[in-house]
């Protein structure tokens, strides 16, 4: 009698563990969401965390994981994933912090320093040479809504209170600035090639004085100068 008590706590026990266990799971792909993926990459996000993963499609290996948080482990949440093709880089756009990650998968790509650093030539700092490290601009404002330049190192982003930026990936940093007095939508707008450069139509909010449904602004991604026609 003994022995057959035993053995039913030991069968309630491990049925009990299996049903959490699988639960779990359960809660793991519900909150897991798919963001972007290309032919090689799959890039999921697990917004509870502040977590997204890349996962290698053709092996289903996890890559690396990544938390989306700033310096001060303010997390934020995944508005939108670009991929720039030309690049062999993903560009995550983290709409809670001042910051813009870009992920390379160039087997080339320069290592990437995180922390403060003065002098990358004398290899100061802690150099990150995986794959999709994270490659940090820092911003002066949080921003949400981009678009970039599939031929060159540029990004156009504003907020929703009409400030407005051109940003260069290569050096990290805005070359303009702009603050509208009426909100801009470059995630909505269309880039025009013109070989030497490009140029943004970008799209801004309905204007009484021009009559337009939806005003454009032509303006140069290399300059951020203003283009007539």
């Amino acid at each position: 009698m003994h022995r057959l008590t035993s053995f039913l706590f030991l069968f309630i026990s491990c049925v009990c563990l299996f049903n959490a266990s699988t639960k779990t799971r359960a809660q793991d792909i519900h909150t897991t969401q798919l963001r972007f993926e290309t032919e090689r990459y799959q890039l999921s996000e697990d917004p509870t965390k502040h977590q997204l993963s890349i996962i290698d499609r053709s092996t289903q290996q996890s890559l690396r994981t990544l938390t989306l948080q700033d310096k001060q482990r303010k997390p934020s949440r995944l508005s939108a994933v670009l991929h720039h093709a030309r690049r062999q880089s993903f560009i995550l756009v983290l709409p809670d912090i001042a910051e813009l990650w870009e992920l390379s998968y160039d087997p080339k790509a320069e290592p990437v320093y995180q922390g403060w650093v003065h002098d990358y030539q004398m290899g100061e700092g802690i150099a990150d040479t995986q794959l999709f490290a994270p490659r940090k601009t820092l911003l002066t404002t949080s921003l949400d809504c981009f678009i970039l330049d599939p031929q060159r190192p540029y990004l156009a982003g504003a907020d929703t209170h009409g400030k407005f930026q051109i940003i260069n990936l290569d050096i990290r940093r805005k070359i303009i600035e702009t603050q509208f007095d009426h909100p801009v939508f470059p995630c909505e707008s269309v880039i025009e090639d013109m070989g030497s450069t490009s140029i943004l139509h970008l799209k801004m909010q309905h204007s009484a004085t021009t009559g337009a449904d939806h005003p454009i602004l032509m303006i140069n991604m290399k300059t951020g100068q203003q283009v007539k026609r």
